[in-house]
């Protein structure tokens, strides 16, 4: 059974080469019950032609198309923070455009100081290229801006409700920060009330030796939302290690499944 696009997915980000998503993808099964969520990272530096101040988790722009694979377990998202003033639906776009033909959309990361993203501009986009997901990552600074209340989140949140698909409740943003579990629940409780038809997914510092701990409190009730892992499945240069990957896969799946 193919999944839809649109299913709960476990998330792996920062993947800077076709070899790291096939050894990860070794470790699917033929049919699995969520999909893999293939995340790679845009820099905006090497968007512009200069250097990225972080080289080994942002692949250059002209290498992303070939990271992504045509596998239905497969969803493939760009991970992009659009640029202060910029046009979004021309970045989005843009983003979309070096993903390459096997991209299914976008996650859109909070830029710096505007962590609520123009809904015209995600309205032009989604008309322009109708992609399978757009994830919003509410993370820090729009939790900061809603006071850290999760009403008043959920409610700026359902205000994007049929401009994205799914909202990332995230304060590590990649940072490796562990997931307060009590305090996401709150959050993702809220947002459901407000706007049920939003995809819900939750991050911060997902790794095999942690996910247990950090995850539990979250299951039964949330077991059907999507998990996303970056900042420690990284080594000691900030490469994706790809055994510490796969361990983060098999338990996410027992946990999940």
């Amino acid at each position: 059974m193919t999944l839809s696009r649109t299913a709960p997915y476990i998330g792996i980000t920062g993947f800077c080469s076709r070899s790291e998503v096939d050894a990860v993808l070794e470790s699917v099964s033929a049919e699995p019950s969520r999909l893999l969520m293939c995340g790679a990272l845009l820099s905006n530096a090497l968007l512009a032609g200069n250097a990225s101040d972080a080289p080994n988790r942002c692949p250059a722009p002209n290498t992303m198309a070939g990271i992504f694979s045509d596998d239905p377990r497969c969803l493939n998202l760009v991970h992009y923070r659009p640029p202060p003033g910029a046009n979004l639906a021309d970045a989005l776009a843009r983003a979309t455009e070096v993903g390459g033909p096997n991209c299914h959309g976008v996650q859109i990361n909070a830029t710096r100081g505007a962590p609520w993203p123009d809904p015209d501009g995600l309205e032009a986009y989604r008309e322009r290229y109708r992609p399978s997901r757009i994830v919003f990552q509410a993370g820090r600074e729009a939790m900061q801006s809603t006071d850290h209340q999760p009403d008043e989140l959920a409610r700026r949140c359902a205000e994007y409700s049929g401009l994205v698909t799914d909202v990332l409740v995230d304060a590590s943003e990649g940072l490796g920060l562990p997931l307060d579990a009590s305090r996401s629940a709150d959050y993702l409780a809220a947002i459901r009330s407000a706007a049920p038809e939003l995809g819900l997914v939750v991050a911060g510092g997902l790794h095999a030796g942690n996910i247990g701990e950090l995850l539990s409190p979250l299951l039964p009730r949330w077991s059907a939302v999507s998990i996303d892992a970056e900042g420690r499945l990284r080594d000691a240069d900030d490469r994706l290690n790809t055994e510490a990957a796969i361990a983060y896969l098999r338990v996410a799946r027992q946990m999940l499944g």
